[in-house]
């Protein structure tokens, strides 16, 4: 497991008693983290916050309607959650504040947010409300293909965001292929454990769970890719002024771990990712895993084969997936854990398994117990 450092204080605070309750999610299971999270981790809610001044017209009704559970967000099964303003209305300070730092009488006016759990406070996007925003916010030809890749199985989908430099972005390019299609042939999976698999951890038997990476690449200035680059390049704060190829390893359900920038795309760090991806998912605790989930498009809900309890046949991994491919599995003991150097361009600290995360939180706790007993002396 990973902890970003600004939940390591949360965690610290957590009571003896609390821990041991919980223990049983924090504690490693056999289900590798891609697998695990494909089948457990909704993905986080964006926020679309549509600003406007009285009536909206017929049209500009239709596109905000779009981007709303009862419109073309919801029946795409987007992770996309809808506010509307009325600036003419009662509005807080705080909101009209919000509203004022854009500096135009341009309305209606869209503007796109992280979801809240993850604690980025940039704007992804804004701008004025058009059937063509609407349309790149919801989906993308990018989108589509990771979705239809991990919907198929895949472990991962290494994506690469091309720097435009032709040398550099061929480069990055042909180490990741090479160094994914080498690690495909020497990582193993972990052997699933029956009791995991009759307690619904996860609903494929060790001859269905693939290891398989690939890699997709992206162009920065594709057109039709606008805002899904803005949100690769918001994930963290230094990746937008950056001139060289990034790498985003996404998982589980359109869930990216973190950015590879420039020299950090190299053998150790995709090793760290990879090996961290197949490995035995340590810490059942989404939110205290790394990552951050992305606008996809996709009923995530359908990535379970069958029912693990009844065994009764279920829906394929996802609606964009026809059918299985056959591969060759892969099967036998655990990963290596991910290696406990930082990665690049991270603010995360070393992999704790869960067993240690537990020991730790115990001895905080009885720290904190002493101290207080020795203070009522």
């Amino acid at each position: 497991m990973i902890l970003h450092r600004n939940r390591i204080g949360l965690c610290l605070c957590i009571a003896f008693l609390g821990t041991v309750a919980s223990a049983p999610s924090l504690l490693a299971c056999s289900v590798p983290v891609f697998r695990y999270a494909m089948e457990h981790w909704p993905a986080d809610h964006y926020e679309a916050i549509v600003f406007h001044r009285g009536p909206l017209s017929v049209a500009q009704q239709s596109m905000v309607h779009d981007l709303g559970p009862e419109g073309k967000a919801g029946l795409v099964h987007a992770n996309l959650s809808l506010r509307i303003v009325d600036l003419d209305g009662e509005t807080t300070k705080d909101v009209l504040d919000f509203w004022r730092q854009f500096g135009t009488e341009t309305l209606p006016w869209l503007v796109v947010r992280y979801p809240s759990a993850i604690h980025l406070p940039v704007n992804i996007w804004s701008g004025p409300l058009t059937e063509l925003a609407v349309q790149q916010l919801l989906d993308s030809p990018t989108r589509k293909e990771i979705a239809h890749r991990l919907g198929r199985g895949e472990s991962a989908v290494w994506l690469l965001l091309e720097a435009g430099d032709r040398s550099k972005d061929e480069a990055a390019a042909e180490l990741l292929k090479s160094r994914l299609a080498y690690l495909a042939g020497v990582l193993k999976l972990p052997k699933l454990e029956l009791q995991d698999i009759a307690n619904g951890l996860v609903s494929v038997s060790d001859n269905e769970l693939r290891l398989e990476f690939s890699l997709l690449r992206l162009s920065r200035n594709d057109p039709s890719e606008q805002a899904f680059v803005a949100m690769l390049l918001g994930t963290e704060a230094d990746l937008k002024e950056s001139q060289e190829p990034i790498v985003f390893p996404i998982f589980g359900r359109g869930r990216a771990l973190y950015a590879l920038i420039g020299k950090g795309i190299n053998h150790e760090t995709i090793d760290e990712g990879a090996s961290f991806l197949i490995g035995r998912c340590s810490c059942q605790v989404k939110e205290l895993n790394p990552g951050v989930d992305l606008l996809f498009a996709a009923k995530w809900e359908t990535g379970k084969k069958k029912d693990a309890a009844s065994g009764s046949n279920a829906s394929t991994l996802a609606d964009r997936a026809e059918s299985i491919p056959e591969t060759v599995t892969i099967s036998g003991s655990d990963a290596t854990a991910a290696s406990s150097r930082v990665s690049p361009n991270s603010s995360r600290i070393p992999p704790i398994s869960g067993i240690a995360l537990v020991g730790g939180f115990a001895a905080v706790a009885l720290l904190a117990a002493f101290a207080f007993l020795s203070g009522k002396k």
